[in-house]
């Protein structure tokens, strides 16, 4: 048992000098980055005689072995001085005309456990693998615009600043001519002062007809395992990797990033990992970023096909609070419009005299927008000439008195048509009992009511309510929808886009759901709506909690909480402010 003891003391001494004799040179151990970042820049560094390439701002680094093909074989918490992988995968996997291929990556050690410099050196292809041709090296570019009409906080930067990398693949020998033309690049941005990157992929179609992207894996890690456990027994699940958090601009369903990433960002077992404590093999200690449907999508000769968005934050800390100042310090960096926030005013009525006595209020109190809200008769699908430019008269008037103004549309958990609704797959049933489908007739005219909405009336504000929650749909909707497989994939592109042309307006979007990467401003904070029946004390103690239980991931300006003036869930006289 000493020799144990005394075994297990020289490791732990041990090891920590080692990895940090591995960090950059200028890497800053007494610097806090969230604190004081601007020592950590990015940057990409070639390292010709190891045949790599390096992604690197003192904070984490992701080391690229470029032969005999391009993968990744190092990624590093330089603030912990502990890898983030213990084994090797492919850059991005591609299912391409039925033939899924593994796009670059290197293969071969033997044991999954870990990576060894000498096992590097010995990596071969995948089978089959697309072949590495060419990179090429820049900065971030906006993957949305961003047009500021209001404040946000101060010293954001958009797009952020860092480093860009892209690696070309193309398919290999064997699989034919017809493959000849096919490109895939994979994509990085790694940010400056900040431990995180973002990744995506893209398939140029340079052949003279078209093909089908019918399943990609934007990134696959064997991540190291945070805790390990023998057995498994029921109501006690293994546990996750703690060090990674994960999520795409493919979220939706959810008040939470955890659940409306649920749909692309999974952890799987890896069963070739032989050598891990679990007996069975069922640790979930592989990261699988895909979308569990499709996507499915025909790209026609000369066509390019762009995959979601996958952001990776490092971890520095298992701190509950700290993890939450990372968290929020991405957002800000990577949806730095989550920063805006307005001080806003819903009225619950039409009438001209009305909206115009709430206007001049708010601009005596303060207030920067008003939305005509739920239950207020305001009708954004109406599109009738008149109607718009007596809305445009009293924007006008509005925003003389340095008031922004806008309204409230429901999508989601209402009936239209009945061919135009999402028919879902047997055994599942849309999130909110029903849902208009996107990709129909009505859905396409419904966005086009709302664009020219704002293009007529001024609009800067839309509350969105019900957005897109992710529901599958069967039924062929051509020409823009197949059926199952590309459903999911369509409606979101849908959803999203219209996002981000409001986002290129400045027009402010609330939407209860985490669309937030695509372009939202804000989400609920987290509340129960009934609980505003109950006395005003009442509801001020449980908004307390609700708002400091809502801002460990979410920054303040993310999360919207409601003072309820006039009488709201009921609760007479007791409940009521005004």
């Amino acid at each position: 048992m000493t020799g144990r003891i005394l075994l297990a003391l020289v490791v732990s001494s041990l090891v920590p000098a080692v990895l940090r004799a591995q960090l950059p040179p200028d890497y800053q151990l007494d610097r806090d980055w969230l604190i004081d970042s601007s020592p950590f820049k990015a940057r990409v560094e070639r390292v010709p005689e190891r045949n790599e390439i390096v992604l690197t701002n003192g904070l984490v680094r992701r080391v690229f072995r470029l032969k005999p093909n391009a993968g990744t074989v190092a990624f590093d918490n330089l603030m912990t001085s502990q890898a983030v992988i213990r084994a090797t995968q492919p850059e991005a996997r591609m299912t391409i005309d039925g033939k899924e291929f593994a796009v670059g990556g290197l293969t071969g050690q033997p044991d999954r456990a870990y990576l060894t410099e000498k096992w590097v050196e010995k990596l071969k292809p995948f089978k089959n693998a697309m072949v590495f041709v060419s990179l090429e090296t820049g900065v971030p570019k906006e993957r949305l615009k961003w047009k500021r009409t209001r404040h946000h906080a101060p010293g954001v930067k958009w797009p952020p600043t860092g480093v860009y990398l892209r690696l070309d693949f193309v398919p290999p020998a064997s699989a034919g001519k017809k493959a000849s033309g096919i490109r895939v690049s994979v994509h990085y941005e790694l940010y400056d002062g900040i431990p995180a990157l973002s990744k995506w992929i893209t398939v140029q179609n340079g052949t003279t007809k078209p093909i089908n992207v019918d399943r990609f894996r934007a990134e696959e890690l064997s991540v190291v395992e945070y805790a390990n456990s023998v057995e498994t027994r029921d109501g006690v699940p293994l546990p996750k990797p703690r060090v990674l958090h994960v999520e795409t601009d493919m979220a939706f369903g959810g008040f939470t990033y955890r659940n409306a990433n649920r749909h692309a960002v999974h952890w799987r077992t890896e069963p070739q990992y032989r050598t891990q404590v679990s007996y069975l093999r069922r640790l979930p200690c592989r990261l699988v970023v895909e979308p569990t449907y499709g996507p499915d999508q025909t790209i026609p000769p000369g066509g390019l096909f762009e995959s979601f968005r996958v952001f990776e934050l490092v971890h520095d800390s298992t701190d509950r609070e700290r993890r939450g100042f990372e968290l929020k310090r991405m957002y800000r960096t990577v949806a730095p419009w989550i920063t805006e926030n307005p001080l806003m005013l819903h009225v619950r009525t039409t009438k001209r005299e009305d909206v115009i006595k709430a206007i001049d209020q708010c601009a005596e109190v303060g207030f920067e927008l008003l939305i005509l809200s739920f239950g207020s008769g305001f009708n954004a699908e109406n599109d009738r000439p008149e109607y718009l430019k007596r809305w445009k008269e009293i924007a006008d008037y509005a925003r003389s008195k340095g008031i922004q103004m806008g309204c409230y549309s429901l999508l989601s958990s209402r009936r239209v048509n009945k061919e135009d609704m999402i028919v879902c797959p047997p055994g599942q049933k849309p999130t909110h009992g029903r849902c208009p489908a996107l990709a129909s007739k009505w859905g396409l005219e419904y966005f086009r009511k709302l664009r020219n909405l704002f293009e007529k009336t001024g609009f800067a504000v839309l509350e969105h309510d019900g957005p897109y929650p992710g529901d599958v749909d069967v039924t062929p909707r051509p020409p823009l929808q197949k059926g199952v497989n590309d459903s999911r994939w369509v409606q979101w592109r849908i959803s999203t886009d219209f996002y981000k042309w409001l986002r290129a307006r400045g027009i402010y979007l609330n939407a209860p759901d985490y669309y937030y990467l695509s372009g939202s401003n804000k989400c609920g904070m987290g509340y129960r709506e009934t609980n505003w029946s109950l006395p005003r004390a009442f509801q001020v103690i449980h908004t307390r909690q609700n708002i400091y239980d809502g801002t460990w991931e979410k920054t303040p300006s993310m999360g919207w909480m409601f003072v309820p003036l006039t009488q709201y869930h009921g609760g007479g006289a007791a409940a009521t402010i005004e």
